[in-house]
């Protein structure tokens, strides 16, 4: 049975759970399919999977970074932004099936916001005309022990993805204002939907998906994060903490030096702790506590390259050596896409309900 409640307490860090709860923010329609055994392009399909995998929630996205993937299912939440912003590129993305696949990939060069008259011109959305019934239905599809947790587009990556991610970081170096009004634009209708999401009692959770790294280091300079995008995570903070909700931030990438500054906006949990980039241990170490990890199990190659067996072997040690004390939550180093096989993902949530008991004993 989901328990929200358990969750909730590994989020907050208060102590030690039950248990090591499972943890992901996106799962591949693939992965869900053979897990159900039909197709899995439904809200209904959507909470039957997440319960049946043991999670205690189900994801859902609302907010302008939007594509058109899902939208006709009633996934996701939001009208899709203009084509040109993301486009698509078809390629055999999983080796294990000849099928060739849509992905939708954002522009590195010039987007379709360059000047302040693109910036003036552009259909903004109003964050009062997503589509939250989708977040009430699923709501109701759920028991009443589990909850949804709503991925909120972003702020920085959306930013950039309206520029193009070279105009973006020149117009910020040039001092442009197109860049500040643009983030300060975005920020302003992820603040609206996280408002209108607060009052429906379903949602049990607020997590900001914003990339802000390479393996190596950040896509910015930190100054620029700190001047003009966690103002905005803070004054979404302020709204999730005063309704006592958890708060989670996922980003890719090496972020060590900003993760103080996370904690100042408000975040409870830093998802998903990327294998190549973070030293999970180090950063329990350091904040044991104050911030709930999640994540970690290595999707470059455990997950994707290694056996059922390699897996359950790390899930039992990250459980060993994050778990003690509270505050983990284990999943995959970002999410489970299509290339993972079936077996692995298995393996995954199977050892974390197996070796995940506390007290930890593994």
């Amino acid at each position: 049975m989901p328990d929200f409640d358990n969750l909730r307490k590994a989020l907050l860090c208060q102590g030690e759970p039950k248990r090591v709860p499972p943890f992901e923010i996106s799962v591949d329609e693939d992965i869900k399919r053979q897990f159900l055994g039909k197709p899995a392009d439904s809200l209904e399909a959507e909470a039957e999977f997440f319960m049946k995998a043991g999670y205690d929630f189900a994801p859902l996205t609302i907010g302008i970074r939007q594509t058109t993937r899902g939208e006709e299912s009633g996934l996701m939440g939001a009208r899709p932004v203009q084509t040109s912003v993301l486009k698509p590129t078809q390629a055999q993305y999983n080796p294990f099936q000849e099928e060739v696949s849509t992905r939708m990939w954002a522009e590195e060069g010039e987007g379709i916001i360059q000047d302040e008259a693109s910036l003036d011109n552009y259909d903004w959305p109003d964050p009062d005309g997503f589509n939250y019934d989708s977040v009430e239905r699923l709501g109701k599809l759920l028991p009443n022990e589990a909850k949804v947790i709503v991925n909120v587009g972003a702020v920085f990556t959306a930013s950039w993805m309206f520029m193009g991610l070279e105009s973006f970081c020149i117009a910020l170096a040039e001092g442009s204002q197109v860049a500040s009004r643009l983030i300060q634009r975005i920020g302003e209708i992820q603040t609206g939907t996280v408002k209108n999401l607060l009052q429906l009692d379903c949602v049990g959770a607020i997590c900001m998906p914003d990339d802000l790294g390479y393996t190596t280091g950040f896509m910015v300079n930190p100054k620029v994060l700190r001047e003009k995008v966690f103002p905005w995570n803070k004054q979404i903070g302020d709204l999730v903490r005063g309704r006592g909700l958890p708060y989670i931030y996922h980003s890719d990438g090496r972020v060590y030096d900003v993760i103080d500054d996370l904690i100042e906006c408000g975040f409870h949990a830093l998802h998903p702790c990327e294998r190549a980039s973070t030293d999970i241990d180090k950063v329990k170490s350091m904040y044991a506590g104050r911030l709930c990890l999640c994540g970690n199990i290595d999707l470059d190659s455990t997950l994707t390259l290694g056996t059922p067996e390699e897996v359950e072997e790390e899930v039992k040690t990250r459980i060993r050596s994050v778990g003690p004390g509270g505050g983990y939550c284990c999943g995959s180093s970002n999410s489970v896409p299509e290339y993972v096989p079936f077996d692995n993902y298995i393996a995954m949530i199977e050892a974390v309900a197996k070796y995940g008991t506390y007290p930890i004993r593994v």
